[in-house]
């Protein structure tokens, strides 16, 4: 990282992307909706300094995204979300617990929520 004008570090623009996982939760307000978990797809986007990994080429040098992704995935599990917001919410934080992570940028995608729209989708991004 470099150092900005207030000598604060500066996030030099590393992202590490987790595209279209999969995850089953219970999603939605309507009756019908919170009978059975449903797919959503969810891409996740990580800002962190991978400078040290891209160096060493030592796993234990980078991220643990296979740790992430497990992560999510059990946020999914676990909820039972009315909003896609909601959820969207969860899995920026989890990944924020995270002390190399310095900001998520989550999409939850809906499949089907909407009868003429493919899918409906939230993105937020969360910052330190």
């Amino acid at each position: 990282m470099n150092k900005g004008n207030t000598g604060k570090a500066v996030p030099g623009g590393d992202w590490i992307h987790l595209r279209r996982l999969e995850a089953h939760c219970i999603l939605g307000v309507h009756p019908s909706e919170r009978n059975q978990a449903r797919p959503v797809w969810m891409d996740v986007s990580l800002e962190c300094d991978i400078r040290a990994a891209a160096k060493s080429d030592r796993l234990e040098d980078t991220l643990n995204y296979e740790l992430i992704e497990a992560e999510i995935v059990g946020v999914a599990k676990k909820g039972q979300f009315k909003l896609v917001e909601a959820l969207a919410e969860g899995v920026a934080q989890v990944c924020l617990e995270h002390s190399q992570v310095l900001a998520v940028r989550v999409v939850v995608e809906k499949p089907g929520a909407l009868p003429l729209t493919q899918s409906v989708a939230v993105e937020i991004l969360r910052r330190k």
